[in-house]
């Protein structure tokens, strides 16, 4: 039979009749969830947004116009630089394959005029400390004869560095703007020393350094080899 008293009427299989009633907690389901209403946005809210997307759109416009220039310049530079190598190595073959020594003389000044931009300047073989002039251009007086090195020149022959002022138009009185050896291997075998540059020339370029380098190498032997061939001729 039943039994009374236990506060709880239990049914045969165990289970309160109270406990099978128990309340639960409603649970909204997820779909309704997104179906439940929002704040609306507000035309503040909805511009300050827009103003946000505007600004970063702008940011990116701006780095790209930058890139851009960037490689609008880097691509202008390749070309002048392509430029500048190919004359160069016209002018160095025009060294090399020069049939006598006022040949080579002739394309060396012809790389000092339009490559390197100079007015005044003199090839020189060097002779221990004495310089003997083996072509000179826009120059007059001592700078055409045969004299001694001092000074710059004098500190180039000895180290075989090539030597500039800051700038184009020179540095101490009676120095010399640049001094470029030409080496015959190890030795310097002439000089070439600029006395100024032209007008438009304001500073000095690093195509210069190159150009001076390239010079310093292959010049002298393009020299010496012509003249041994206008002699053996």
């Amino acid at each position: 039979g039943t039994r009374y008293g236990s506060g709880s009427i239990r049914r045969p299989d165990g289970e309160s009749a109270i406990g099978r009633h128990r309340l639960t907690r409603t649970r909204i389901p997820a779909r309704m969830k997104h179906e439940m209403p929002t704040r609306p946005v507000s035309a503040i809210e909805r511009l300050d947004r827009c103003q946000a997307e505007l600004i970063t759109v702008r940011r990116r416009l701006e780095s790209a116009e930058t890139a851009n220039q960037r490689l609008v310049r880097d691509h202008a530079l390749l070309d002048e630089r392509v430029s500048v190598l190919t004359r160069l190595w016209v002018a160095a073959s025009a060294l090399h394959e020069a049939e006598n020594e006022a040949c080579a003389l002739r394309a060396l000044e012809e790389v000092m005029i339009n490559f390197a931009g100079t007015e005044e300047f003199g090839v020189y073989e060097a002779d221990g400390s004495t310089l003997i002039p083996l072509h000179v251009v826009g120059l007059e007086g001592a700078c055409t004869r045969r004299h001694t090195a001092t000074g710059i020149v004098a500190e180039v022959i000895a180290s075989g560095d090539t030597w500039r002022a800051p700038s184009p138009y020179g540095g101490a009185a009676d120095e010399p703007a640049a001094c470029i050896p030409l080496r015959l291997g190890k030795r310097v075998a002439a000089v070439v020393v600029v006395w100024s540059f032209l007008p438009q020339k304001l500073a000095f370029e690093p195509l210069d350094a190159e150009l001076f380098a390239l010079l310093a190498s292959p010049a002298a032997p393009a020299l010496r080899t012509a003249r041994l061939l206008e002699a053996a001729s």
